[in-house]
């Protein structure tokens, strides 16, 4: 059956991609990510937004927690569509659709139109998350997966880099908070018609398979030229799999398995750092540690800059060793490590050249520890069927994203009343919860894996 013409974007891939193509693939993934990321960001101008519009921080409150939850429930549905009917079919209109709704925040006058604004963003991102995620495992072998989703990461933490440096430079010269959105728009926009004439996706066929190395891309391009002159008489000349899952199998697949579940939970309990730095981490050092606003955010700085570096040097030796699980424990042990020594300097202040020292172990330590888990949930997915990486993305992003809501009442009340280090010591707890859920995945612990071509349902 062929496609409408509008359609032309989604491109598929009977070969599997080598060399530099399947480089340059992966990075019109990435930089899809971080466009997306991008588009989300709007601290830089909140103050401005709030006292403009006349909006309380209660009301923003709100306005996030019920973002975050169309965030959650846009990756369920979005996941498995991806995994259906291909990426790029979710992917490309999502980031089309994006940049609408950041022009439209330019223009946004009420409560009532920011919340819908924000919804809109929110649900549509939340959307195509899994599609970026599946995308960057389907042009990843295992011999190089830690390091792509290294890479891939980079979204979060180097949009909230790139949204303030952009807003530093332009929001003194242009003086309006919708400045902000109209540079964003055109960005996004540029960025949204590249990918849109440059991504593929993986044929279905191609999708369930488990590429681990080069050696296996030979054999599985091999088995692709001869199902293609098999199939040559067929009417439509389809060569995906004939008993593909509807959307709703493919998520009931990803969600009925535990170890997908305990490895989804303990990296949100993982995170629970990483969350509360994000949103609190210059605040804390002014409100437990006594450092001026800007200090703070000169020293916080280093547990992001130091977190970017180890998330491509665990995801390099992650790759190298292939374990997986080995290098997330020694990561988020030593993150434990430095977290219960940084805690305890709240009431024992320590030097300015010390506390950059802390932060930075703990962000190394964390940056450490998560490449190599994305590496092993992939393969974890994958070890079940092919087709349902998008699928078990959305349910990560999910459980990240309620986690997100249901923390946030108990985090405030906590840190007022008993103090920062009291909520600091549950997060450490959390990443202490951590170990033994990363236990339940499925992967070697000290011995490398051979290399292997592993069947799929497909196969079977």
């Amino acid at each position: 059956m062929r496609r409408p013409k509008w359609m032309f974007f989604v491109r598929e891939l009977d070969a599997y991609p080598t060399g530099k193509r399947r480089v340059f693939l992966l990075f019109v993934v990435i930089l899809a990510n971080f466009v997306a990321n991008y588009e989300s960001q709007i601290a830089p101008v909140l103050s401005l937004i709030l006292k403009d519009i006349g909006i309380s921080n209660p009301e923003y409150g709100l306005i996030v927690s019920l973002s975050v939850v169309a965030a959650a429930f846009g990756a369920l549905l979005g996941g498995p569509l991806s995994d259906r009917y291909g990426r790029t079919l979710i992917l490309v209109p999502g980031l089309l659709l994006t940049v609408l709704c950041v022009f439209g925040m330019a223009f946004v006058h009420s409560f009532g139109s920011l919340l819908f604004m924000r919804l809109l963003l929110n649900f549509i991102e939340g959307g195509f998350i899994g599609a970026t995620a599946g995308l960057v495992r389907d042009f990843s072998p295992r011999m190089g997966r830690a390091l792509s989703f290294g890479f891939w990461s980079y979204g979060t933490s180097g949009s909230n880099f790139f949204a303030a440096l952009i807003a530093g430079y332009t929001l003194p010269y242009f003086g309006t908070w919708q400045s902000q959105f109209y540079i964003a728009g055109f960005l996004s926009l540029i960025v949204a018609v590249f990918v849109l004439f440059t991504i593929h996706d993986l044929s279905p066929r191609l999708r369930e398979k488990v590429i681990e190395s080069s050696a296996t891309v030979e054999q599985v391009n091999e088995e692709g030229v001869h199902r293609k002159r098999v199939s040559a008489s067929s009417v439509d000349g389809s060569t995906g799999s004939s008993d593909a899952m509807t959307p709703l199998q493919n998520l009931r697949l990803a969600m009925k398995q535990k170890h997908i579940w305990a490895l989804a939970i303990g990296c949100t309990f993982f995170l629970m750092l990483y969350l509360t730095l994000a949103s609190y981490g210059p605040l804390i050092l002014v409100q437990a540690f006594g450092y001026t606003p800007a200090r703070a955010a000169f020293v916080s700085q280093f547990f992001w800059l130091f977190s970017l570096v180890t998330l491509i040097v665990s995801g390099y030796i992650s790759d190298k060793l292939q374990l997986r699980k080995l290098m997330s424990l020694i990561g988020v042990i030593g993150m434990i490590v430095v977290m219960s020594i940084w805690i305890m300097t709240i009431h024992s202040p320590i030097s300015e050249s010390s506390m950059i020292f802390l932060i930075s172990l703990m962000g190394g330590s964390l940056g450490f520890a998560y490449s190599p888990w994305m590496a092993l949930y992939s393969e974890n997915l994958e070890d079940i069927h092919g087709g349902i990486q998008a699928s078990g993305w959305a349910v990560w992003s999910f459980v990240l994203r309620i986690y997100a809501i249901i923390s946030a009442i108990p985090l405030n009340l906590i840190a007022v009343r008993y103090g920062w280090d009291t909520w600091l010591w549950i997060t450490m707890m959390g990443a202490i919860l951590y170990i033994p859920l990363l236990c339940m995945g499925k992967g070697p612990w000290f011995k490398r894996p051979l290399t292997k071509s592993a069947p799929t349902a497909i196969d079977s």
